[in-house]
């Protein structure tokens, strides 16, 4: 692939952030109303968005994509094991983008539901083959569009009059679910950043492009929620030839993403030479979960990726830090031991509104993966 300036990485991260799915979940923060609300917004951000945006660092300073760093940390068989994670939150993420973008297109063209689906997932496919064969001007017209388009919703919510919605959710677990968004890019960002142009402005182009970008979904997703009370898809769908572009660009601009990196990420599985049948291969599967994905259960995807893939990234930035790992070997015992705790704390945390999980989580991480390390009766024992 070629390199990707640092204005395409922007403009990459921000597509990644503009999509429906920001938007419904920033409407589910607005129960803790305007000024609870931002501040969640902007402290998960901050939080999750470094994570990503140092994940790519990593990869570009290693010229390696997103699941070779994994290999150098956790072996080729701990590799293989976070690529198939990592596939299959790919294709929930697939899903789920498809059902937004399906529902939101229904109900503007007043088309069959299912027809809309398949709409839209041929629309996704396209886009991937395109970006694929390094059409990459197109996505970056159509984010700039997007952001457009995205600030005169902005203007058409127009009310203000405050809704009162029932607290169903806490701010830390608001602050959490912020978190688990740019966290799930965590084993993709590696996969584009490592064509960047410079580590400094890999790390920049994409902390702000996707930090701005999120940010922006997120406060439009509580406004919309707070000024209408409306459901998210059903504002959209009422504000005519704008939404429709909305959801459409979105969609595709993101969707893209999961499909692409999920074709990289198999790569550590079995080898394939031919990308775009795969790519084929996943848009279909994408499709199939739409059809079944329950969205009742989005807030608890998005806590499961944070458990998961939280745990994994802070043993790979440890390794980074102080490891010597380079992947040839068949799994890192200690590495797995570490990341298996992190989760189960990650999910003790959450559970119990334990402060913010993420942050918990990393630092406890790190602690347990330094300190078994450093015990000696173990270290011959740490790779296999």
């Amino acid at each position: 692939m070629n390199k990707i300036k640092n204005s395409s990485m922007f403009l990459l991260w921000a597509g990644a952030a503009i999509s429906v799915t920001e938007i419904y979940t920033g409407g589910m923060i607005a129960p803790l109303g305007i000024k609870k609300g931002i501040a969640a917004i902007i402290i998960g951000h901050i939080i999750g968005t470094l994570l990503l945006a140092f994940g790519g660092f990593i990869s570009f300073k290693g010229k390696k994509n997103a699941m070779e760093k994994v290999k150098d940390s956790f072996g080729s068989i701990g590799a293989k094991i976070v690529a198939l994670l990592n596939v299959l939150q790919l294709m929930g993420w697939s899903a789920i983008m498809i059902i937004q973008g399906g529902r939101a297109i229904s109900e503007q063209l007043k088309l069959p539901y299912n027809f809309s689906l398949l709409i839209v997932a041929a629309a996704v496919f396209l886009w991937a083959y395109s970006f694929n064969n390094y059409t990459k001007l197109v996505n970056d017209v159509s984010v700039v569009i997007l952001i457009a388009l995205c600030l005169l919703v902005f203007l058409k919510i127009g009310s203000s009059k405050v809704i009162v919605l029932p607290q169903n959710i806490s701010f830390t677990t608001a602050i959490e679910i912020t978190i688990a968004m740019p966290v799930s890019w965590l084993p993709l960002i590696g996969d584009y950043a490592k064509d960047g142009k410079d580590s400094k402005g890999v790390f920049l182009s994409s902390f702000f492009g996707y930090f701005i970008g999120s940010v922006l979904m997120y406060v439009l997703g509580l406004f919309i929620t707070i000024y209408t009370g409306k459901d998210i898809i059903a504002f959209l769908s009422g504000t005519g030839l704008v939404a429709s572009l909305i959801v459409l660009l979105a969609t595709v601009t993101t969707t893209f993403i999961d499909v692409y990196s999920a074709v990289i990420s198999s790569k550590q599985i079995v080898n394939f030479k031919n990308e775009n049948l795969v790519t084929i291969i996943y848009c279909i599967i994408a499709t199939v979960f739409a059809f079944i994905f329950p969205m009742e259960n989005y807030q608890n995807f998005l806590l499961l990726i944070g458990s998961i893939f939280v745990p994994v990234y802070t043993v790979v930035f440890v390794d980074y830090f102080i490891g010597k790992n380079k992947g040839n070997f068949n799994i890192n015992i200690l590495g797995c031991i570490s990341a298996v705790c992190g989760t189960i704390l990650y999910n003790y945390f959450s559970n119990n509104a334990l402060g913010i999980p993420t942050v918990f989580t990393v630092t406890a991480v790190t602690v347990i993966y330094i300190l078994i390390k450093k015990i000696k009766f173990l270290g011959g024992f740490s790779n296999v």
